[in-house]
């Protein structure tokens, strides 16, 4: 490692008796296939505190991998940054030239004049034909190498001070809607500048400012039909909101049936299809020893669908602070204010407290273990819906022998974070696992356990349970199968329809079935996931099959089909979902991805089609071709017309 004031320079010399026999397929960023591959990933905490962190990870063709850490061991796979890396396969192994600049770390917390700033470092190595790993630090087989708190300190690396600490990306966007797309019922085209702003001051406070900003670029949501009562929750692909993420998550709330703040709310709506941002600023840092984000935006106001009244422009606010109580405990705050929607009058505060110990020895045991809990409360106010208060609790133990976590929450019939993810309010629910995790000699894991969750209603009108034995088995290169029995039961209210033309009538039901899970280690040119469920589904049958073939010819061409089928029988009639999925991926450099998605399921009876282009032809010039075609297969579809939308992007980053 070595550095030049302006950028952190890393080479790698991966020594292999076997080159031939290296797996490196993917070209492609940001495929988690690829930490399955012959890859170093390095781990960066600039601020020495175990707490915010950043992993790069490199395999043998270069291919780039990195990820947002946060709450000391939680990942963000989503979040990118702009680095180099070069690699390639040589007579003894293989070598690789990482080049990250050192604004992507920012100038770190400020410290007194007699402190000297640290950072954390750690590294791995993973060789897959083998099955060995190698780290710098806390080498544990139930401890990742971003668990910040085992990677070991260094003296901070400064960047020099004589620039700004300013990064500009300027954008300029041409796009064609057809007039289905656009909402207004006529074609559109337009061609608008957008700015983005990254500035960081001596002190550390981050600044990110967007202006006109358009999302036509970001990954389409995978098909999904949905089965359940409740809302899926999905992923934020969007390049804004994901930088400094990790700084506005609350209580351990990641993927969660209640999040306070969940960013897709912002310019998206439930299809994933949504607005512009007109503006948005953010401040993120440390200040006295407290990290803080803050974030405001403007979203576009406009038209939604054809025929439907034109949304209002919304602003929106995000603030989250929290401060540390010595290096295992945290206390925070967060607060919203402001609906996506345009309605005035919604606003949401809370308070949470986190405890990580990766060292922590439990009675009568060894050291080296590692307990996480969170507790959280909410109180939201809504015009129309008046206050409400939700709160929770969580513990985890992920550890080598004896395993676990359980999670209970209580969500007021009135709570509802407008800037927020809710299942569903009026209701607690509790989760868990217990299990015991088996290490053998060479490397395979071995874990029965039993999951279990409740939910029920606080009018008492509902109540739901559900009891599954499991045992699950993984070898040394990455293949798992396991098998589970599920013992359900619910009883309903009301009436719902998962699928058309079948509606479970309310009632008490108990029911149960078997599932089965199979899955192939990625690192292998071909490979596969299958899902089998077979058994009751309330008072009728459920049959679920669900099967993906990955298939990486070369590193530079990757296929993945997938197929499902859910065939749901009940005495109210019988139907069944199917949905099918092609993509294409060629990846000839490093610098230049292309890609072809082709969705359809038999319920919307929609045809989707994503194209992506993302072509890095200098170090600061960037061109983003993408194309989205929604087409009807039904019956009607002439009737219908179909949704098309393109977007060119090019895109400059300047840093001074």
């Amino acid at each position: 490692m070595a550095h030049d004031g302006r950028a952190l320079h890393i080479q790698v010399r991966a020594y292999d008796p076997e080159p031939s026999a290296i797996v490196a397929q993917q070209m492609r960023r940001d495929v988690e296939g690829m930490l399955k591959e012959d890859q170093v990933t390095l781990v960066i905490d600039p601020d020495g505190d175990g707490r915010n962190g950043y992993l790069f990870a490199v395999n043998a063709n270069g291919a780039q991998f990195d990820a947002l850490i946060f709450d000391g061991g939680q990942m963000r796979f989503d979040w990118d940054a702009l680095w180099r890396s070069e690699a390639r396969i040589e007579a003894d192994g293989w070598r690789a030239d990482i080049t990250i600049p050192l604004s992507v770390f920012g100038r770190g917390r400020p410290v007194g004049e007699d402190e000297a700033r640290t950072w954390r470092v750690n590294a791995e190595r993973w060789m897959p034909r083998g099955s060995e790993r190698v780290r710098l630090a806390g080498i544990q087989p139930d401890k990742e190498v971003y668990s910040l708190g085992d990677a070991l300190p260094m003296p901070a690396i400064v960047a020099d001070q004589d620039g700004w600490g300013l990064r500009l990306k300027a954008s300029l966007r041409a796009t064609s809607e057809s007039s289905a797309a656009s909402g207004t019922g006529q074609a559109r085209q337009r061609l608008e500048p957008g700015l983005e702003v990254f500035h960081e001051s001596p002190t550390g406070l981050r600044t990110t400012a967007a202006l006109n900003i358009d999302f036509g670029e970001a990954e389409a949501d995978e098909r999904t039909v949905n089965l359940t009562r409740f809302e899926l929750f999905r992923p934020e692909k969007r390049e804004f909101f994901l930088q400094d993420a990790g700084r506005f998550t609350f209580g351990g709330l990641v993927e969660s049936a209640v999040i306070p703040y969940y960013s897709r709310r912002i310019g998206l709506d439930a299809t994933g299809r949504g607005r512009s941002l007109d503006a948005g600023l953010k401040f993120s840092g440390q200040l006295a020893g407290t990290d803080f984000g803050l974030f405001g935006a403007r979203v576009a106001g406009g038209p939604t669908e054809p025929g439907a009244p034109d949304q209002r422009a919304a602003d929106v606010a995000v603030l989250r602070v929290a401060r540390p109580l010595g290096h295992r405990s945290r206390v925070g705050l967060t607060a919203t204010r402001g609906n996506p929607e345009g309605t005035p009058g919604s606003s949401l505060w809370g308070v949470d407290y986190q405890f990580r110990d990766t060292n922590w020895v439990p009675p009568g045991g060894e050291g080296g273990k590692t307990l996480e809990t969170h507790a959280w409360v909410l109180e939201s106010s809504n015009a129309g819906l008046g206050d409400g208060r939700s709160w929770g609790a969580s513990v985890k133990y992920p550890n080598v022998g004896l395993m676990g976590n359980a999670e209970v929450q209580r969500i007021d019939a009135h709570f509802n974070p407008a800037l927020g993810y809710l299942a569903e309010a009026g209701v607690t629910r509790g989760q868990g696992e217990l299990g015991w995790w088996h290490r053998t000699r060479i490397g395979e894991d071995i874990i029965p356990g039993v999951d279990w969750n409740f939910r029920r209603k606080q009018d008492g009108s509902e109540r739901s349970w559900l009891l599954n034995p499991e045992i699950g088995y993984t070898n040394a290169a990455g293949d798992t199968v396991m098998v589970e029995v599920f013992f359900e039961g619910d009883r309903l209210a009301s009436a719902y329809t998962p699928v058309p033309g079948v509606t479970v009538q309310p009632g008490r039901y108990g029911w149960h079935y078997l599932f089965g899970y199979l899955e192939t280690a990625p690192s292998r040119p071909v490979s596969a996931t299958a899902e089998l469920r077979s058994g009751g589904y309330y008072d009728g049958h459920r049959d679920d099959q669900t099967l993906q073939l990955a298939w990486k010819p070369s590193p530079y061409w990757g296929w993945r089909v997938g197929l499902a089928r859910n065939a749901i029988r009940l005495p109210s009639g019988s139907f069944t979902v199917r949905t099918a999925s092609l993509r294409l991926d060629h990846t000839p450099s490093t610098r230049l991805a292309q890609s072809l998605l082709l969705q359809w399921d038999n319920v919307s009876k929609e045809l989707g089609v994503s194209a992506r282009l993302r072509w890095l032809w200098r170090p600061d010039r960037e061109v983003i071709f993408s194309l989205d075609r929604l087409g009807y297969t039904g019956d009607q579809r002439d009737l219908l017309p179909n949704q098309t939308r393109a977007m060119l992007k090019l895109v400059w980053n300047l840093e001074r």
